[in-house]
């Protein structure tokens, strides 16, 4: 059985791949592996993993004629893109276009997957969304907020869990780490001079050196000017190819002992590699916090107003001598990944 899957993300964003190459590896085992990746140049898809056998589409007008023929000739696997979802016109229309295909599979003994969203904001669009989602054998988000928003499917982590260290070295992973990683998005809030002040007190109480991450491109100037505030050193993109930039990513996250973000995947990526997060949100559960949480781990978050100087080296204590069970949560997490990409590929078998 073929399987037809979406794998466009942002060209810039190495969590966009990350995620999409853990997806595609558990639907890979499925059947054969149609891939759409729309103009997206060989840099970004040097990410996602793709193997010889996959097929790969570049233009959407032979997406979907090749969806379309596979729909009255076949019984086949739609999997949705992974990722974040926007409840917005566009975004529903997009799902209801889809609807009479996965009906029309469905009936020809086909299978349709949704596994590994978040709901960026509910509103009314949910409806329409959730209506096409019934016409799915696999629906899972990724936090208890977006299952909660569409009514509909289960939790499960997100794909990009399944990536980085092997379990036992992960668990064996020690805190003998001189590194602390910053990842802040370009776009968002900046930390002010006194949460600048506070985490300068942090690293210098741990002995630690700070590098400032760009885990989007687009995040260089501000990984620049927080390295700069800091005293410590910046990892840039020095071209595009998102393999490489996530390589040098981890090798960072493998000798830091924090990850001090707003960032979803800077958190999990460096989860996967052994470094504690410290999700920065305010207000309501970010993405980040909601995305941990399910998994787990909790705890894990502090204010962009620190509400006294100490407060975020009590946080960070806090994560600290809470590393062994964070880290087996990431393995369970894995565990739980593990039993997902079974409950889809026995839908082939």
């Amino acid at each position: 059985m073929r399987i037809f899957a979406s794998a466009m993300g942002q060209i810039d964003n190495v969590g966009d791949t990350v995620l999409r190459r853990a997806f595609l590896d558990a639907l890979r085992g499925a059947g054969e592996l149609q891939v759409f990746i729309g103009a997206r140049t060989d840099a970004y898809v040097s990410g996602l993993g793709l193997h010889d056998e996959d097929r790969v589409y570049r233009t959407s007008a032979e997406w979907r004629r090749e969806i379309s023929r596979s729909t009255l000739r076949e019984a086949s696997v739609y999997a949705f893109n992974a990722g974040e979802m926007e409840l917005q016109r566009g975004y529903a229309l997009r799902y209801l276009r889809i609807a009479p295909h996965l009906a029309l599979n469905r009936l020809r003994g086909g299978h349709a997957v949704h596994a590994g969203f978040g709901v960026r904001e509910k509103t009314g669009w949910r409806v329409p969304v959730a209506a096409t989602l019934r016409l799915c054998d696999v629906v899972a988000w990724r936090d208890a907020y977006s299952r909660s928003t569409m009514g509909v499917g289960r939790i499960a982590p997100d794909w990009a869990f399944a990536t980085g260290a092997a379990d036992a070295d992960l668990l064996a992973s020690t805190t003998d780490r001189p590194l602390l990683a910053v990842s802040v998005r370009y776009n968002g809030r900046r930390p002010d001079d006194a949460w600048l002040s506070a985490l300068r007190r942090l690293t210098d109480t741990l002995g630690l050196d700070v590098v400032a991450v760009s885990q989007i491109e687009r995040d260089g100037p501000l990984a620049e000017e927080l390295a700069a505030k800091l005293g410590g050193t910046a990892l840039l993109w020095d071209g595009p190819d998102h393999f490489a930039q996530e390589l040098k990513l981890r090798e960072v996250y493998q000798r830091s002992l924090l990850v001090v973000t707003d960032r979803l995947h800077a958190a999990v990526i460096g989860l996967t590699e052994g470094a504690l997060p410290l999700v920065i949100a305010d207000g309501g559960l970010s993405k980040a916090t909601r995305t941990l949480d399910a998994v787990g781990i909790k705890g894990a978050t502090i204010g962009w107003t620190l509400p006294d100087p100490a407060a975020l080296e009590r946080r960070a204590n806090d994560v600290i001598s809470r590393r062994e069970p964070i880290l087996r949560h990431v393995v369970e997490a894995r565990a739980s990944l593990r039993e997902l990409t079974r409950s889809i590929r026995g839908l082939t078998e």
